[in-house]
């Protein structure tokens, strides 16, 4: 770790969160600076995510990688801003002028210990060994062929594992690299810490004006400090930024399903194709994410479904130039082995399967009671009369159990153990995405339980 490579990532994650609050003006718009700062999580992340997605396609392009073609990508996002934001001008929402519901000392509390959590997490990661298995054998070796070589090694790529994988992680880390001068593999885990800190602050800024700071502040601490999370959101994969991205996207949507705002539903959009080409369970979750729109909207669904198609379609085609690369180059790995029809061959799975996803979800001493205390919101929601946010948390919960448990069914030749060993089981990271999620998801059903209805009444200024 040297003060260059900090200063490095401090000055590519300003440059992100440039990016992002150009794409929050063209599409959203602020009203005062306060708001601004209160968005500024938020606008990170969707700086994270346009560069991330933007990279990736000039990887498959073939458009060599450098540091300048990092400036200058950031740069024609940030002009072409400008223009978007003459198409956006008319869909500034009501609620641009909403400010936060005061703190009070209860959630000025829980924020505080947020911030303390999160610079005690700074100190961890500044001097954080390489030790994460996905990480050193291909998530890392990808960024840096991607620094070294400027584009992406399809020879090199071949001799990983899970040549498939998309390549905005590798994209990303590789930018760090350029920022700080060398590929410092134990300065990068920082990189991580930023990441986390862009989703709680997302979290927290887009609740704010909703959510009382007694509920939302205890949500989100138990979220952040839940032992898997705490003990590797900063190893250098693609995990928990896969995690942050979908759950963030599933936030937007839920609001969106109440609030009918474009911009949610943009951002969610974006969010979405950055999670596929994350990593490849974001397809996945995406179509989770759908799904559980479609369902919830089911009262509105001339004025939701074509929109939500619009939003899903949008978010595919940011993934398929991807696909296509790795097709066209014969590299395998994406299918399950038995094929979509074959698993109907080993039913002796499905329940086996169906099992392991369920008890590493309650699992304690990797989740606390988040799960559970999930449940309890959806149950309370609907008890109190709200419908559409308990409809939607429902369905994507239960969404994301049978398709992990599709997914370790799928693995028919290997003979997966139901195990929660990451060397031979992926269970243990799929289920982070159910945990994540419900960082936004709770707060806004116990909300909604506590006020009786899923409409929210907006702090005005």
């Amino acid at each position: 770790m040297t003060i260059q490579a900090l200063l490095g990532l401090a000055v590519l994650n300003a440059f992100l969160l440039g990016v992002g609050i150009a794409m929050l003006w063209a599409i959203r718009g602020w009203r005062s600076w306060a708001e601004l700062a209160r968005l500024s999580g938020f606008a990170y992340m969707l700086g994270v995510a346009l560069v991330g997605v933007t990279l990736s396609l000039e990887l498959v392009l073939d458009v060599p990688f450098s540091l300048a073609a990092i400036l200058v990508t950031g740069a024609a996002l940030m002009l072409s801003s400008v223009a978007v934001r003459q198409l956006f001008a008319r869909w500034r929402p009501a609620s641009a002028c909403e400010r936060p519901r005061a703190l009070g000392f209860v959630g000025a509390a829980f924020g505080l210990l947020v911030a303390i959590y999160l610079e005690a997490l700074f100190r961890a990661g500044r001097l954080a060994g390489l030790s994460a298995w996905d990480a050193w054998a291909f998530w890392v070796p990808k960024a840096k062929a991607i620094y070294f070589f400027g584009g992406l090694d399809e020879q090199f790529f071949r001799e990983l594992a899970n040549p498939t994988y998309p390549p905005l992680l590798p994209a990303l880390e590789a930018s760090a690299f350029h920022f700080m001068g060398s590929p410092d593999v134990i300065t990068l885990h920082v990189q991580f810490w930023f990441f986390a800190c862009g989703f709680a602050g997302a979290v927290a800024g887009l609740l704010a004006p909703r959510v009382p700071g007694v509920v939302l502040g205890p949500c989100l601490l138990l979220v952040i400090v839940a032992p898997r999370v705490a003990g590797r959101n900063l190893d250098p994969q693609a995990d928990f930024l896969l995690d942050y991205l979908f759950a963030l996207a599933a936030l937007l949507v839920a609001l969106w399903l109440l609030d009918h705002e474009p911009w949610q539903l943009v951002s969610a959009s974006l969010l979405l194709g950055a999670a596929m080409l994350t990593k490849r369970e974001g397809l996945l979750l995406a179509a989770c994410v759908i799904a559980a729109a479609l369902v919830a909207g089911w009262r509105d669904h001339r004025y939701a479904w074509p929109r939500l198609g619009v939003a899903a379609a949008v978010a595919v085609a940011v993934a398929v130039p991807w696909r296509i690369w790795f097709s066209y180059r014969d590299l395998e790995g994406e299918l399950p082995e038995a094929g979509f029809l074959g698993l109907f061959g080993h039913l002796d799975r499905a329940w086996p399967a169906f099992e392991s996803v369920l008890s590493t979800v309650l699992d304690y001493e990797l989740w606390l009671v988040i799960p559970a205390l999930a449940a309890a919101g959806v149950v309370l929601a609907f008890i109190a009369g709200a419908r559409v946010l308990p409809t939607f948390a429902l369905v994507l919960y239960g969404l994301l159990i049978a398709g992990f448990t599709w997914v370790l069914w799928s693995f028919t030749e290997l003979e997966l153990p139901f195990v929660q060993d990451e060397g031979v089981n992926p269970i243990v990271r799929l289920t982070g995405s159910l945990v994540v999620v419900s960082g936004g998801l709770l707060p806004l059903l116990l909300d909604a339980a506590w006020r009786g209805g899923d409409r929210v009444t907006l702090e005005e200024s």
